[in-house]
């Protein structure tokens, strides 16, 4: 019986060191995304981001353009205190980079810049 468990994890250990080096970059993708905060940033980026009427009074008052708001899923982390996951029909996500916290709805059909802000600094925008 061990022989046959010995042989079988043997098996699936070869096949692992094959579809590593088969499809290099998939397999580490596949296996970040078991990652909480990989996974919600992966959603995030890959649909269409619409801007809320919040969002954009910020972008005017800050003066800066949506991309640099946007860089914040590159390499930002998920502040779940501040999120809510559970809500309906959208869940609300903050991501935080740096100085700049950006809050998401994250819908079935779209994804929705709601507000963002620069800490330490301050806009007036409801």
């Amino acid at each position: 019986m061990a022989r046959r468990f010995s042989i079988f994890f043997f098996g699936v250990l070869i096949g692992l060191m094959v579809i590593r080096f088969a499809f290099p970059g998939r397999f580490v993708e596949y296996t970040q995304y078991f990652d909480i905060d990989y996974r919600v940033l992966y959603h995030l980026k890959s649909d269409t981001i619409y801007l809320s009427s919040s969002a954009k009074c910020s972008l005017d008052c800050y003066g800066i353009r949506k991309e640099e708001v946007l860089d914040v899923l590159d390499g930002g982390k998920i502040n779940f205190q501040k999120s809510d996951q559970y809500s309906e029909p959208c869940k609300f996500y903050v991501v935080e980079k740096e100085s700049l916290r950006v809050g998401f709805d994250l819908c079935h059909e779209k994804v929705t810049l709601r507000n963002f802000s620069i800490i330490k600094d301050s806009c007036l925008c409801d």
